[in-house]
């Protein structure tokens, strides 16, 4: 294993107001092989941004686009997913807003981010999606009507989504798939599933879908690569200084990759099928 590794991180985020900001992430990790990095849009509130304003929404893009453009010239190759959280969604909600108002509000953050996309600014929408917490069926319903209307825009796109979910397994991959064919999606590969669980690798490749998996979780990087070498994975790093170790960080992706080549669960083909094959797909990148 003389030869330096390929590392790609599917799904992390960067913030240039509070946290080490994408410059400092993107040196960190080139020099641990760091190729591409997917940088995705964090909370309005996580970079001191008023939730439910649009045009703060749209300041949450750009900062998101501007920030994979630093990456890039750090020469790590980035794409920005911009699209407004679930919590966004519940916030709005305990702070008094209807049902429909929220509704109104994502479906008008999902075509401000369209039209990113449209331009080659971003390369998908995200990340949108369910509460992994506990909430009642009236939230998980809207979120539902958001996600299926963001699927709806990312294919008319030919775009990725990038799905924040429970993590309950097939049952999960499941009423993904439900609301992909409502949505009239055919190419279901290029709905990711963000943090998905060993128990939603399976049904997710079975159906099409791309699995995206956390390396940082003790023990599921593991049990996912024993199922499949279909999938892609990721930090989902938060650079938020007052959770320094919450995730994994980017850098540290490579240590995570070598240990499962010592243990002989993955080869070097298997690294390269998930870190280059598996992203050149999804975003038309390619590696070198």
């Amino acid at each position: 294993m003389s030869k330096a590794l390929p590392i790609a991180d599917n799904h992390a985020h960067v913030n240039p107001i509070r946290g080490l900001g994408p410059r400092e992430v993107a040196r960190r990790f080139r020099r641990t092989g760091g190729w591409f990095m997917g940088v995705v849009a964090l909370l309005t509130w996580d970079l001191g941004l008023s939730q439910g304003n649009l045009s703060d929404v749209d300041k949450l893009y750009r900062l998101t686009i501007e920030s994979a453009k630093v990456i890039q010239g750090e020469g790590v190759k980035a794409i920005a997913i911009i699209g407004l959280h679930p919590a966004e969604c519940v916030r709005l909600l305990e702070a008094g807003w209807g049902i429909n108002e929220v509704r109104e509000f994502m479906v008008k953050s999902i075509d401000l981010a369209a039209q990113y996309v449209k331009r080659g600014e971003a390369a998908g929408i995200g990340e949108v999606g369910r509460p992994h917490w506990e909430v009642n069926a009236n939230v998980v319903g809207l979120c539902n009507e958001v996600v299926e209307y963001a699927m709806t825009v990312a294919k008319d796109l030919n775009a990725v989504i990038h799905l924040h979910l429970e993590r309950e397994g097939e049952a999960t991959v499941r009423s993904i798939v439900e609301l992909a064919n409502r949505a009239g999606v055919r190419d279901k590969w290029r709905i990711i599933l963000h943090h998905a669980s060993p128990s939603m690798v399976k049904p997710a490749v079975d159906n099409g879908l791309t699995p995206s998996i956390p390396v940082g979780r003790r023990g599921e990087f593991e049990e996912a690569v024993k199922l499949t070498k279909a999938l892609v994975v990721e930090s989902d790093y938060a650079d938020d200084p007052r959770r320094p170790g919450a995730v994994i960080p980017p850098w540290r992706i490579l240590s995570r990759v070598n240990n499962l080549l010592r243990l002989n669960l993955i080869s070097e083909e298997d690294v390269a099928k998930m870190m280059i094959d598996g992203i050149e797909r999804l975003y038309g990148v390619r590696y070198g």
